[in-house]
């Protein structure tokens, strides 16, 4: 998770903004950020640095919309914090 959005940055795909990094009770792990733009998130899809990252990324996780996360069903939702450099 710690290079997730250096990554996408080195890639032109994420803007400067920090992310936001947190904890579920069920121990999801939710990660906020920008994306620069509609496009970037498309070319994504097709970029090989950008590919490689989520395929290892799938060998140790799983991908989970948010509203699987029970905490999203809550008007104020109580994640704990993560340090995004962590």
């Amino acid at each position: 998770m710690v290079t997730h959005v250096t990554t996408l940055r080195s890639q032109g795909l994420a803007t400067d903004r920090v992310p936001i990094m947190m904890r579920a009770s069920d121990g999801t792990v939710i990660e906020v950020f920008e994306w620069q733009s509609a496009d970037a998130i498309a070319n994504a899809h097709t970029n090989p640095v950008v590919l490689e990252m989520w395929r290892k990324y799938g060998e140790v996780c799983e991908y989970v919309p948010l509203a699987s996360v029970a905490e999203a069903s809550q008007m104020f939702a109580d994640f704990t914090p993560m340090d995004p450099r962590v």
